[in-house]
């Protein structure tokens, strides 16, 4: 008897420690393909200013985004692949570009960019001159 109350409780740690491992690393896995955006969309700035213009290319359907430079392509983050997260676009878009001209601003790049997986969440806000922040 005391042997199954031993496991009965063995069972219900387990659970619990699983349930709590799977949203912690659902919140890592969105944190991380944050991270990754914001990585490249700084990149976006820089390599806007040394080639006089650049773009990133964000897509939610599958969650990725391209930092392109004329014909050609500098970077990808494929973080649906990736991380298994899905992005949110402003107002419901399925594709954006936001331009970077050549001092490595914004050209009206306002986005809000929304990343989830499970019931972790994370945000990110892209200002009209190609700032990041993290609210």
């Amino acid at each position: 008897m005391e042997l199954a109350v031993v496991i009965a409780l063995l069972g219900l740690a387990v659970s619990h420690l699983l349930s709590t491992a799977r949203s912690q690393s659902d919140r890592m896995a969105v944190l991380g393909a944050r991270e990754e955006l914001v990585g490249l969309l700084h990149r976006a700035g820089t390599e806007a200013i040394s080639r006089g213009g650049a773009e990133v290319v964000l897509s939610s359907l599958p969650p990725s985004a391209e930092l392109l430079s004329g014909e050609d392509t500098l970077g990808r983050a494929p973080i649906g692949q990736a991380y298994g997260v899905a992005l949110g676009l402003s107002r419901g878009r399925a594709k954006v570009r936001l331009r970077f001209g050549p001092l490595g601003l914004g050209l009206v790049a306002s986005q809000t960019l929304h990343i989830t997986k499970g019931e972790a969440e994370a945000f990110l806000v892209v200002s009209s001159l190609g700032r990041v922040t993290r609210p």
